[in-house]
């Protein structure tokens, strides 16, 4: 799951898939915009089929959160 995740970010943003960790914070840490995460959410939603509102985002901080938010609506 973690490299799909890292596939959808890079075509989002300009970064190079070694730079992205579970640790990764979506602004601080991968320059992410407001507009970046609203696509990174549309293909993650079309990738994974769950639905991710800005509070989501919020309340993860960072891929690993992320992924385990999608993990837990995938059950």
């Amino acid at each position: 799951m973690i490299e799909k995740i890292k596939k959808i970010i890079c075509d989002c943003v300009a970064v190079e898939p070694e730079e992205i960790t579970l640790e990764s914070k979506f602004t601080s840490d991968l320059g992410m915009s407001s507009l970046d995460l609203a696509m990174l959410s549309v293909e993650i939603e079309k990738e994974f089929g769950v639905t991710l509102s800005p509070k989501v985002y919020t309340a993860a901080k960072t891929v690993g959160g992320i992924m385990d938010y999608i993990q837990n609506e995938q059950k």
